[in-house]
């Protein structure tokens, strides 16, 4: 396993910066970004970032929305639109949403829209070829439903129900499951595996045989160890395995169909497309990195020469797909490389169940974050608290306002009473830090650096040195106490409370963001005005009216 990259301590330099790209799974452009998404990968990755740069480390990100997952065509078929145009409009409301929690990205693309398309094709022939060329692939003749929905004007890629049409019964649990996977217990399955299939558009008539391409991965150990590398923890590992014990370490990495990138072959008797849950996932990634460093003349991150740390993230719906898919085709090729870190989390549940864009089941976080004066920086230390590691977890509105208050009432008198006692300092006076104060600011990093360690990642545990940080603010305060109060909360709080915590840094006088080795930089002058938290208290009204009426009631 390659070595996370170093987190030194507080006040101490990072003398062994290294770059690091971060590389999210992306979102399924048919529906907008909802806070199942933001309390999951996408909020614990934006910590990460934060977390790393803050100690010195040189990171970039990127991320995508997928336009070619079938259940952008399920929605468009519904709604009568053009695929591609609905899937660029959910892009921009997805990128919308999460930036409105302060979850941002270097690069944040469509790429199968406009010119991007043309560096994506790109991206992903090549990504093919090389496993072609390395031997990675097979061509087999699989079963796959058919239905009535067409007409016999209907081209033959377009009347397989798969995808976002298909129903059926997971083989392994017995969930009600679709499409190739199951999301109770993370199983990817053919449809002539699954149990109970039918078909969400009309009724299936037949199950002719189709040619897909397949990975395959000729030693099974060389793949369990890469995701012992990984540091992949144990509940998804044992999907992984259980996976490669019902079908070996192969893959399907193409299916039939028009709307998506196409990959030609003499093996294949219709048009392929690549699959969004192997190798088309990976492309995404790909793309990402070639984008990011293509006007800087440098190697991709994911190129073989690159020395970056690879992360990524994704839910447990993905744990097949980052496991089989994006390893497999890494290792099954000599040009592309594999993540050094993959996270993965369960889903979390609104009121007992699960987030469902297709049932309204949701709160956009577009829509929380526009409640009139809610501090969005109070909401991510909520939301990080709720991050499901472990095991689902529940968001429930009376909860969520309870810890909201309790959290924005306790920072906001801190902060308010550190930046009075420093106000009323002379003008040109400076300030410097105490040192005993420094000495439990630094247990209290120590301590929140070990739950972002990206060997056992646990950012649900990443406010708690911030809320020790806030009682330790007791008896009499001299600016001294106050300035490094105010300098430890800036570094503690950046990664989970960006706004107010950078807000801060600026000033007490220092530039850029946030770094843990100038926490005893002193201050000699404040610029502007002394920022405040800048939200208010909520009630549970204000939450169910981001819910959907029969929820709320």
């Amino acid at each position: 396993m390659r070595r996370s990259p170093t987190i030194s301590r507080i006040n101490v330099a990072n003398a062994r910066p290294v770059d690091v790209y971060v590389s999210p799974v992306n979102l399924t452009a048919n529906g907008r970004a909802h806070l199942g998404h933001a309390a999951g990968p996408y909020l614990r990755m934006d910590i990460v970032q934060k977390h790393l740069k803050r100690a010195g480390h040189h990171v970039r990100s990127g991320l995508t929305t997928d336009g070619f997952e079938n259940h952008v065509l399920v929605r468009a078929a519904r709604e009568n639109v053009d695929p591609s145009d609905l899937a660029h409009a959910f892009h921009t409301k997805i990128v919308e949403d999460l930036a409105s929690v302060g979850i941002v990205f270097d690069h944040f693309d469509d790429p199968a829209y406009g010119r991007n398309l043309r560096r994506f094709s790109k991206v992903g022939n090549a990504l093919m070829g090389a496993l072609s060329a390395a031997g990675s692939l097979h061509f087999s003749a699989v079963h796959l439903p058919m239905d009535d929905a067409g007409s016999a004007a209907t081209p033959r890629e377009e009347r397989f129900c798969i995808g976002g049409w298909f129903g059926a019964t997971c083989p392994v649990c017995l969930a009600a499951a679709g499409s190739f996977f199951c999301e109770r217990c993370g199983h990817h399955f053919e449809p002539e595996e699954a149990l109970n299939p039918l078909s969400r558009r009309g009724r299936i008539v037949e199950w002719p045989e189709n040619i897909s391409a397949f990975l395959s991965i000729p030693e099974k150990e060389l793949l369990l160890r890469a995701w012992d590398d990984t540091a992949i923890e144990a509940g998804f590992l044992e999907i992984g395995h259980r996976y490669v014990a019902r079908k070996g370490q192969q893959m399907r990495l193409t299916v039939p169909g028009l709307h998506g990138l196409a990959w030609k072959s003499r093996h294949f008797d219709t048009q392929q497309i690549l699959f969004s849950y192997s190798s088309l996932l990976y492309a995404h990634s790909l793309y990402c990195g070639q984008k990011d460093t293509e006007d800087a003349g440098k190697p991709s991150p994911f190129a073989r020469e690159s020395d970056a740390f690879l992360i990524g993230g994704t839910g447990i719906d993905n744990t097949i797909p980052m496991l089989v898919g994006v390893t497999g085709c890494a290792l099954g090729q000599n040009s592309f490389r594999s993540f050094d870190r993959i996270f993965f989390n369960h889903f979390l549940r609104l009121n007992g169940s699960k987030f469902s864009t297709s049932r309204g089941h949701v709160i956009w976080a577009g829509d929380i974050a526009r409640i009139p004066n809610i501090s969005v920086d109070v909401l991510r230390v909520y939301l990080s608290e709720v991050c499901p590691e472990e095991a689902e977890t529940d968001l429930v509105p009376e909860q969520l306002v309870h810890r909201y208050n309790a959290v924005l009432d306790r920072i906001s008198a801190a902060i308010d009473r550190c930046t009075e006692s420093i106000n009323a300092m002379p003008a040109l006076a400076g300030c410097h830090v105490d040192g005993a104060m420094m000495a439990t600011l630094d247990g209290l990093y120590e301590k929140q650096c070990a739950a972002l360690s990206l060997d056992h990642l646990r950012v649900s545990q990443a406010s708690r040195p911030v809320i020790d940080w806030v009682d330790h603010l007791d008896g009499a305060l001299d600016h001294h106490c106050a300035y490094t109060w105010l300098m430890g909360f800036s570094i503690l709080a950046w990664p989970l409370m960006p706004k107010i915590a950078g807000a801060l840094w600026h000033w007490l006088g220092h530039g850029a963001h946030p770094v843990a080795a100038r926490a005893s930089t002193p201050s000699f002058q404040r610029c502007g005005t002394a920022p405040q938290i800048g939200g208010r208290r909520l009630a549970v009204a204000d939450i169910e009216r981001c819910l959907p009426g029969k929820i709320a009631a």
